[in-house]
C-alpha cells in the first residue's frame, strides 16, 4: 500500500512512500499540526471561501472532472466499486451543473464527497491532508476517538486545561451531526478506519463551512473540560502547511492516527519511532514485539533478527504468551513480512492459543495484510485478536497513483492494485476474539487496558 508520508515544507511537493503488497513505504496521507489554542467570544472560526468561480473557471472544473474519471478508468481496477459507473457518472454530472457557482473550497469538497466513502479502497480518495494548493487551514488541536467521545489528545501551546477536553459541538451542530455531515467525505476500508480518520476532518474550517456546520460567528469546537467547564474554542485556524508541519515535529514524521508517543507511557506508545522493537515485559509478563512499519530494517536491525529474536524468547519462555502490537502500523512493504509470519505461525503451531495480536482502527494497509494472512491461514484458529477491528480490510485496494488536477490541483489518490487475501470473504473487517480500547481514564493514567485482555489466558 502507500503511506503519504511527508509534504515539502514549503508546500510545493508530495513525497509518496509506495508500498505495501507490493513496494517500500506506509499508507495514508499525511499530516501536520496545531497552534496555540485560545479560547475567547465566539467570532468567525474560518477562512472567507473564495468567490464563486466565473464561467471560466467552472470550465476548468468541468475539464478536471472529465481528467479524474479517465485516471480514475484507467489506474483503478474496479473504478465505480459497487456503485456501478451510471451512479458515480450521476455524481460527477451533478457537480458539473454546480461548477459556476461552488466556491474554490466549495469544489475541492465536492470532489472530495465523489471520491469518499469508497468501501474496500481506503487509501483512494481526495484526502484532506494530501491537499497543497493552499486551500484548507486546520484548528490547532488533535483529536482522539474514545469510548464516551472526542477528545483533544493534543494542542499546540500545550495548553494543559485544554487536554482531556470533550468535544460536544462542532461549530453550531452536535458533534454527532458534524460526524455525520463530514463522514461521506472520508476514505476508508471500513468502519474502524473510518473511526480512525473522520476527526481530521471535523477540525478543517472550510470543509466545515462547505457541509453546513459552520456559519459566521459559530465557535469552531464546544467543548467539555475535565472540571466540567464549557469552553468555546475559537483559535484562529493555521494553513494545512503549517499543521502538518507541526504534526511532524511532535509525531517524529508519522501520520497520527494513533495517540501520541510517550515513552513513559505504556508499551504500545514507547518506541515509536522504530519500526519494529521486542522486549520481555516483566509486567503483564509477557513477550512483546511493537510492529509499527511493515518494513525489512528497524534502525539496522532486520526483520531476520526480530523473526530470530522472538522464536528464542518464545521457546525461553514457554509459559509467556506471544503479542504482536500493531496498533499503530499503518503499513509499509508486504514484501518484508514473510520471515515475522513464519515464526508466528510456528509458535502458534506448536501452541495454539499462545499468539496474540493485538490490532486497532490505525492498523491499515500492509499491516491488515499481515493480520488477515496470518488469521486466514492454516494456524488461523489458534490465534487471538484483541483490541479493535483492524482499519485494513481483508480484501483491499491499494498501492496508489497520485494525481493532481490540472486546474484545481486538487490532489486524488486513486489506488491501481487489488489485494486479495482472503479469497470469497466478504467481510470489511476481522473482528476481534477479544474486543478492547483504551479509554480516556485508561490513557490519563497511562494504563493499557488493552494489552493486560491480550496477556489473559
Amino acid at each position: 500500500m502507500t503511506r503519504l508520508h511527508r509534504a515539502s515544507a514549503a508546500g510545493v511537493a508530495i513525497v509518496l512512500l509506495v508500498a505495501a503488497c507490493g513496494s517500500a513505504g506506509r499508507s495514508s496521507p499525511a499530516p501536520a499540526a496545531p497552534s496555540t489554542v485560545a479560547s475567547r467570544p465566539p467570532a468567525s472560526a474560518s477562512a472567507a471561501p473564495s468567490p464563486a468561480g466565473s464561467p471560466a473557471a467552472a470550465e476548468a472544473r468541468i475539464a478536471d472532472l472529465v481528467y479524474l474519471v479517465e485516471r480514475l478508468k484507467a489506474v483503478h481496477r474496479n473504478p465505480f466499486l459497487d456503485e456501478g459507473e451510471a451512479g458515480f457518472m450521476a455524481r460527477v454530472e451533478a457537480i458539473k451543473t454546480r461548477a459556476a457557482s461552488l466556491t474554490d473550497a466549495g469544489f475541492l469538497v465536492a470532489v472530495m464527497d465523489l471520491m469518499g466513502h469508497r468501501e474496500r479502497d481506503g487509501h483512494s480518495g481526495a484526502w484532506a491532508m494530501a491537499q497543497q494548493n493552499g486551500l484548507l487551514t486546520a484548528w490547532p488541536v488533535w483529536l482522539w476517538d474514545f469510548p464516551d467521545g472526542l477528545r483533544v489528545v493534543a494542542a499546540k501551546g500545550n495548553d494543559p486545561g485544554l487536554i482531556g477536553a470533550r468535544v460536544t459541538k462542532v461549530g453550531h451542530l452536535p458533534v454527532a451531526e458534524a460526524r455525520t455531515a463530514v463522514e461521506p467525505l472520508v476514505p476508508r476500508d471500513n468502519a474502524s478506519s473510518l473511526r480512525a480518520n473522520l476527526p481530521m476532518y471535523l477540525l478543517l474550517p472550510e470543509v466545515l463551512t462547505e457541509r453546513g456546520v459552520l456559519a459566521p460567528g459559530d465557535p469552531g469546537l464546544t467543548v467539555e473540560q475535565l472540571d466540567g467547564t464549557t469552553t468555546e474554542l475559537t483559535a484562529e485556524p493555521i494553513p494545512l502547511a503549517a499543521y502538518r508541519d507541526w504534526v511532524f515535529g511532535a509525531w517524529g514524521g508519522e501520520f497520527p492516527e494513533g495517540l501520541p508517543p510517550d515513552e513513559a507511557g505504556p508499551p504500545h506508545l514507547r518506541n515509536r519511532d522504530q519500526a519494529f522493537w521486542s522486549e520481555t515485559l516483566p509486567d503483564p509478563a509477557a513477550i512483546y514485539v511493537g510492529y509499527n512499519v511493515v518494513a525489512r530494517t528497524s534502525g539496522g536491525r532486520l526483520i531476520n533478527e526480530l523473526a530470530t529474536t522472538l522464536e528464542t524468547a518464545a521457546a525461553a519462555h514457554p509459559h509467556l504468551p506471544v503479542v504482536i502490537d500493531l496498533r499503530n502500523n499503518g503499513g509499509g512493504d508486504n514484501n518484508t513480512f514473510a520471515p515475522l509470519r513464519v515464526v508466528v505461525e510456528k509458535i502458534a503451531a506448536a501452541d495454539p492459543g499462545r499468539v496474540r495480536l493485538i490490532t486497532g482502527r490505525s492498523t491499515f494497509s500492509a499491516a491488515g495484510n499481515f493480520v488477515t494472512d496470518l488469521l486466514v491461514g492454516k494456524q488461523g484458529a489458534g490465534i487471538r485478536l484483541v483490541g479493535e477491528a483492524p482499519g485494513g480490510g481483508l480484501n483491499i485496494y491499494g498501492d496508489v497513483e497520485v494525481v493532481t488536477l490540472p486546474a484545481s490541483k486538487i490532489v486524488v489518490l486513486i489506488s491501481a492494485r487489488y489485494h486479495e487475501r482472503a479469497k470469497g470473504d466478504d467481510r470489511l473487517a476481522i473482528e476481534p476474539d477479544r474486543p478492547a480500547e483504551v479509554s480516556w481514564a485508561d490513557y490519563a493514567a497511562r494504563r493499557d487496558p488493552v494489552l493486560a485482555v491480550a496477556v489473559k489466558p
